[in-house]
């Protein structure tokens, strides 16, 4: 692992998200600019504040709010973070930008799956972001921030609207959902267990793998994921990430084969991806305990999902 060229300038925020170390936000430290990566929810955003100004910024001094992808445990907070950073500016993928300024959509989905209680107290208020205050950018675009660079890159596995983040003074990918998800409390065999995450509706196997390889194509010496943390070697991460996608399109490929549909293929997916994530860790070193596949239920229903939503998709269901 090489030298960090900026050590201490990359914070990782416990959004306490579900539980501990679970969703990360991330502020990136130049000089006397701020910017953060990805914001969890409403509720995490004074532990985004609280971490500023522990780095003795204000809330003024925060010139960007770079969201990887909509999905609410990543931008959920975006307009809470605006109202208490006057100057910040939201970065987004294109597609991002309609929902970010309307989230009337996104907002009636998301309560039309977990319901209007549940909802409200997992994600709070979510209101219309000025459109003078969106900036979106396109594939290979830079931004320079004080002496380092920012490089966007549009991943499009895990949601069309996906980007990632290399940032020079760290010399790290910021990769949101399109590297998978490395638990802390799941690293503790041979090999990094790192899962990728195929929820609805946008599980695209080639387009993830193509996502992985490109991130590891920047030569960043780690990645920081949003579920949960820096990882390194990005190699290593990569080569189990890539597996990861694989078994899930291997089980995505069945469903289909079988023509499974409605309570059977939401069952298959399920037991599949519970098998999945076990020959995983066991290839890994890892031993399952009852307490991690409590933990992993919900994305083991996340893929699930996924992994439905795909199938009954090429079915043409």
């Amino acid at each position: 692992m090489r030298e960090n060229p900026k050590p201490n300038s990359v914070v990782t925020v416990d959004c306490n998200y579900m539980m501990p170390q679970f969703a990360a936000a991330y502020l990136i430290v130049e000089c006397d600019r701020a910017a953060f990566v990805d914001n969890n929810t409403a509720f995490a955003v004074p532990l985004l504040i609280d971490a500023l100004e522990a780095r003795g910024l204000r809330p003024e001094q925060v010139e960007y709010a770079i969201i990887t992808h909509l999905h609410l445990d990543h931008a959920g907070g975006t307009s809470a973070l605006l109202d208490r950073c006057p100057n910040a500016v939201v970065i987004a993928h294109p597609r991002a930008e309609r929902h970010l300024i309307d989230p009337s959509r996104l907002v009636a989905g998301a309560k039309a799956i977990y319901g209007e209680a549940v909802f409200n107290a997992t994600y709070g208020t979510i209101e219309p972001v000025d459109p003078a205050r969106v900036r979106t950018v396109q594939d290979g675009e830079t931004i320079e921030f004080g002496d380092r660079t920012f490089t966007f890159m549009h991943v499009l596995g895990h949601a069309r609207h996906h980007i990632c983040i290399h940032d020079s003074g760290s010399d790290a990918v910021f990769t949101g959902d399109a590297f998978g998800e490395a638990y802390p409390f799941l690293q503790r065999g041979t090999k990094p267990f790192v899962e990728y995450c195929c929820a609805p509706p946008h599980f695209d196997p080639d387009e993830a793998r193509s996502s992985v390889r490109r991130i590891v194509a920047t030569g960043a010496d780690r990645v920081y994921l949003t579920h949960f943390g820096e990882v390194t070697p990005v190699d290593d991460a990569a080569e189990q990430v890539l597996w990861s996608i694989g078994s899930m399109e291997t089980i995505t490929n069945e469903a289909v084969a079988a023509e499974l549909a409605g309570d059977e293929l939401a069952a298959f997916a399920e037991e599949g991806v519970r098998r999945s994530f076990a020959t995983q860790a066991a290839n890994c070193g890892i031993t399952l305990t009852d307490q991690d596949r409590q933990v992993l239920a919900n994305d083991v229903f996340l893929n699930a999902q996924g992994i439905a939503y795909a199938a009954a998709k090429a079915l043409g269901s």
